[in-house]
């Protein structure tokens, strides 16, 4: 899910929420108080007492935002997986072809071997634009989190130079346990 997406369903949740605790707010104090006047008492009268295209459009408009809102949520929550495959890179005369899940093996035992105490759980490439980005799910020492995250920038940066002349973009860490 994109950032984007997130902060879409951030908003649209916080909205729903803000409106769902001001209707509470008016059912507990008009069933409290007889006496207390609502100022949109003809407006919230006309939208629920009878049917008509007002309340077929709001119950619309809702609908389609409880579906968008559902899922955002399954997307959030279904575990993220990227089709495996190779990539092709290289002159018209001379192509080459690089397996991604190959790659990916590859550069975690790189980071193992050459960054002591790393430990990979996952490592995902993907491509960006003309760029690579890659996201590790790794135990790392305590010590100098930032630097092992800046060395293994360098790692992988370099290997994947080497395996094709394929730049990377970005460089995620998430740090599953600090050992």
């Amino acid at each position: 899910m994109t950032a984007t997406g997130r902060l879409v369903a951030v908003i649209a949740g916080l909205v729903g929420l803000v409106f769902a605790v001001a209707g509470l707010v008016r059912e507990v104090v008009l069933a409290g108080a007889n006496s207390v006047e609502w100022p949109f008492t003809e407006w919230w009268w006309r939208l629920t007492a009878e049917p008509t295209w007002v309340t077929a459009v709001a119950a619309a408009g809702t609908a389609v935002v409880a579906v968008a809102l559902i899922v955002l949520a399954v997307r959030q929550v279904r575990p993220w997986r990227r089709a495996g495959g190779q990539v092709e890179f290289g002159a018209a005369a001379s192509r080459a072809r690089l397996d991604v899940a190959g790659a990916e093996r590859a550069l975690r035992r790189r980071l193992e071997k050459d960054l002591p105490g790393v430990k990979t759980r996952a490592l995902e490439l993907g491509q960006r634009g003309d760029g690579w980005w890659v996201r590790v799910e790794a135990e790392l020492p305590a010590r100098d989190v930032l630097g092992v995250q800046a060395r293994a920038g360098g790692l992988v940066a370099a290997d994947l130079a080497r395996m094709g002349g394929l730049r990377l973009d970005g460089l995620d860490v998430v740090v599953t346990r600090l050992a």
